[in-house]
C-alpha cells in the first residue's frame, strides 16, 4: 500500500513588523533630538542695515500719506504716474537713489506697493527710510 505522505514544506519568512517600529522609533528619536540651532544661523538682513541712503541728502523721497497722498521730491503727485515719475528721473540719471518714506498710518501692503512701482519704473537704488515722525527704536 502506498501511502501518500504529504511533505510538509514550512516557508520560513522574514518577520519585518518589529523592524518597521524600530525603524519608526529611531527616526522619531532622531528627529526630536535634532539640534535645530544652527538653522538660526541664516542670515537675514534687515532694510534697515541694507539702505541704499542713511539720509535723503541727494536722493528721491517717495513719501506716502495715511490719507492715501503720495509726494515725489516733495511736491504731489498721483500713485498712478509714479513708474513714469521715476522713469523720467533714471532716463537722465540711473544712478539716482530713490528713498520710499511711509508716514505713520500707511500700511505695508501700500508701501511695498509704491516699493515695486518705483522698481518697475526702473529705480536701481530703492530703499525704504523711516517716516521723521516715528522716533528710532
Amino acid at each position: 500500500m502506498l501511502v501518500h505522505r504529504k511533505a510538509r514544506h514550512q516557508v520560513l519568512g522574514l518577520q519585518i513588523t518589529p523592524l518597521i517600529d524600530v525603524v519608526f522609533m529611531l527616526l522619531v528619536f532622531f528627529m526630536l533630538a535634532t539640534n535645530f540651532a544652527r538653522y538660526r544661523l541664516i542670515g537675514v538682513e534687515s532694510p534697515v542695515d541694507r539702505e541704499v541712503a542713511k539720509t535723503a541728502e541727494g536722493a528721491i523721497v517717495i513719501e506716502l500719506g495715511a490719507d492715501g497722498s503720495l509726494t515725489f521730491d516733495g511736491r504731489p503727485a498721483r500713485r498712478a504716474d509714479l513708474a513714469a515719475e521715476v522713469a523720467d528721473v533714471v532716463r537722465v540719471d540711473p544712478n539716482r537713489q530713490f528713498l520710499v518714506r511711509p508716514r505713520a498710518g500707511v500700511s505695508l501692503q501700500e508701501a511695498v506697493t509704491a516699493h515695486d512701482e518705483a522698481r518697475a519704473g526702473g529705480a536701481r537704488f530703492l530703499s525704504f527710510s523711516r517716516s521723521r515722525e516715528t522716533p528710532a527704536p
